[in-house]
């Protein structure tokens, strides 16, 4: 009689389990990504001219040089 109750407590817990899971598998299904895109031109519009991209990132080609390769080629080594 002891073994019955307890093998039917451990379908119980096997079953809540399974209960469980399924409807966290349902709920991570149900999502859906929304993807919204904001135009530059009207994003860049709403900066203030000390934020603007061009200004941000004006420093980040001019101001700096590459040094992977800075033309002079010894052969003779």
């Amino acid at each position: 009689m002891k073994s019955l109750a307890i093998f039917i407590l451990f379908v119980g817990m096997v079953l809540i389990i399974k209960g469980y899971y399924s409807e966290k598998y349902k709920q991570l299904q149900e999502k859906k990504v929304v993807i919204k895109y904001v135009p530059r031109s009207v994003y860049e519009s709403q900066l203030t001219p000390e934020e603007s991209l061009s200004e941000f990132y004006k420093g980040l080609f001019e101001k700096t040089q590459p040094k992977i390769y800075d033309g002079k080629i010894n052969i003779n080594k």
